[in-house]
């Protein structure tokens, strides 16, 4: 059996690739989520798929996290195999804003980054440490941060994507501590990968680009990247090509930031 650890795994992203894994009952699927509040469809396919196992913890909590993998170690027998990282936050209201209008905006400077990097990049580091003893006694050996190319200097030099300031530094910031762990864990045959998953029809994205005049402003963007590009694809088509792209990573693309298409340009 193949064992699989996904973070944010409530919706969106997260539950998209715990719907995909489950369905090979060769999977075991444990879905790490903050609340059972919210995790209403989660546990409707839980209660279906006995290789779905839900485990309740806080990703900004060492504590809690190293809880959370002595619960997947009893069911694996100490063990994982693959680590997703999926769980992360736009941040703040704050986060419509360019980076000069924080000029005299101290606070809000602060709680824009702060915020951010708590839930996209510490969250993250902790829950690697966390599970890393796992992942040394898996097979596949593989980390997956899931990224955005919100966090990609060259796609925001070409879109002139200036908002989500914290969120794109968290993520850019997360993306070379993905590179660290890969130059570090390298020697022990452990993979290291931040994914993008593209344009992605989540709840969160339709919150974002649902406005049409939103949506024509991003679309005008993103093509100058990609001129084909019409809208965010399903999560299911998403979640497959970037389980495609998990699937074939070798030693010699670990610790790099790849397109859910397994390449550094197509970001559609």
């Amino acid at each position: 059996m193949v064992s699989w650890a996904i973070t944010g795994a409530t919706r969106g992203i997260g539950l998209g690739f715990v719907k995909n894994l489950s369905m090979d009952p060769n999977n075991q699927v444990f879905a790490l989520i903050r609340s059972l509040g919210t995790a209403g469809p989660l546990e409707e396919l839980a209660a279906q798929r006995k290789n779905i196992y839900i485990i309740v913890t806080d990703i900004s909590n060492p504590t809690k996290l190293d809880e959370a993998a002595a619960k997947v170690s009893k069911v694996t027998a100490g063990s994982l195999d693959v680590l997703i990282l999926n769980a992360g936050s736009a941040g703040p209201d704050t986060a419509v804003l360019p980076p000069s209008t924080f000029h005299g905006k101290k606070e809000a400077l602060d709680l824009e980054i702060g915020e951010n990097i708590k839930n996209n990049l510490l969250s993250n580091i902790y829950t690697m440490n966390s599970f890393l003893h796992l992942i040394r006694s898996g097979a596949e050996k593989k980390m997956i941060f899931i990224s955005s190319q919100s966090g990609n200097l060259e796609f925001t030099r070409i879109t002139g994507f200036s908002t989500l300031l914290g969120y794109s530094v968290s993520k850019a910031g997360m993306n070379m501590a993905v590179t660290k762990f890969a130059t570090e864990l390298a020697p022990e045959g452990i993979k290291t990968l931040a994914l993008s998953p593209g344009w992605v029809n989540t709840d969160a994205a339709k919150a974002v680009t649902g406005d049409p005049e939103i949506r024509k402003v991003m679309l005008d963007m993103f093509h100058k990247v990609d001129p084909k590009v019409d809208g965010p694809a399903p999560i299911e088509e998403a979640v497959a090509n970037m389980l495609r792209v998990i699937r074939n990573l070798t030693e010699a693309d670990s610790g790099k930031f790849l397109t859910h298409h397994g390449d550094e340009e197509q970001w559609f």
